[in-house]
């Protein structure tokens, strides 16, 4: 497999087909949001959810390249998967370890990853004071992203999607399975009975499970208190809808400010609809698609 920093060139006036690929997949906004991008920019494309089950993910993909597609976004369960089933890789996806968009070229398949970019923008919109540490709560392909987003060396001064995020932050790394996760600098594996005391001192809780999903878990292996976070401490949990029991309702009850996935869902979808079409969204598209997670 070979590294690749290309994008698609411009997708044009011809309709094309979009989508996204994940298992459940049904309570996706990206449609609504991509579908309304593309009115306000006139073109003619659709772009739908389709339910695939991780075994036939490698099928999936080869279909795409062979209808020819206008390019696919990927959820869970298949972005770690994805990273072996493409043909090449942006530097940012190789990094990261995991494949979020997929550009379909006429003979390759480039994975490529707008999460990190998604996050670091939600976390502008959450404003607060700098991040000097996290506690991220999962270990699948959002939260490579995520410690990617939160670990990046300083951006070029123009670049201010990542201002909140200036110096690396040091994150403690929580899930099921420690000893076979991968090494980054300045991320500490961390077990689930360790998590509420590695929350003291943190100033951002992210939640990048599937606690919450639609057929997803109900529940942590550990109940986490967000009470034990400082005062100005933030609290993110990436599943949307929110649900109405979870953990940005104890994080408010406890005074924090939260926010759930709807921002990292616009930023990341914004990140993926610019590569596909080869030029950056106008302000109007953008606010249609923030409109349409409403």
């Amino acid at each position: 497999m070979s590294e690749s920093d290309s994008t698609q060139p411009s997708a044009g006036s011809l309709p094309r087909v979009f989508g996204v690929l994940g298992y459940p997949v049904a309570h996706s906004r990206s449609p609504a949001t991509h579908q309304a991008a593309m009115k306000v920019l006139g073109l003619p494309h659709d772009y739908h959810a389709f339910a695939v089950k991780p075994a036939e993910l490698a099928a999936a993909l080869r279909g795409a390249r062979a209808l020819g597609l206008g390019g696919l976004n990927l959820t869970v369960p298949h972005k770690r998967a994805a990273v072996e089933l493409v043909d090449a890789l942006t530097e940012t996806a190789r990094r990261i370890g995991a494949v979020n968009t997929v550009i379909v070229e006429p003979s390759r398949l480039v994975g490529d990853n707008t999460d990190a970019l998604g996050f670091a923008r939600a976390v502008r919109e959450l404003g607060g004071p700098p991040i000097k540490r996290a506690v991220l709560l999962g270990a699948g392909g959002a939260s490579r992203a995520i410690i990617d987003a939160l670990r990046r060396a300083p951006p070029p001064p123009a670049d201010t999607s990542w201002e909140p995020l200036r110096q690396p932050v040091q994150i403690s790394w929580v899930s099921r399975q420690v000893d076979g996760m991968p090494s980054f600098p300045g991320v500490r594996p961390t077990t689930w009975d360790q998590v509420n005391d590695a929350l003291v001192g943190a100033d951002l809780l992210i939640n990048a499970t599937t606690v919450g999903m639609p057929n997803g878990p109900t529940g942590f292996p550990v109940p986490v208190d967000p009470s034990r976070l400082p005062n100005e401490a933030r609290v993110i949990d990436i599943v949307y809808p929110r649900p109405t029991w979870g953990l940005l309702d104890a994080a408010a009850q406890a005074g924090k400010s939260i926010q759930d996935g709807l921002p990292m869902l616009l930023w990341q979808g914004v990140g993926a609809l610019e590569r596909w079409l080869g030029k950056p969204l106008p302000p109007e598209a953008i606010a249609a698609m923030r409109q349409a997670l409403v």
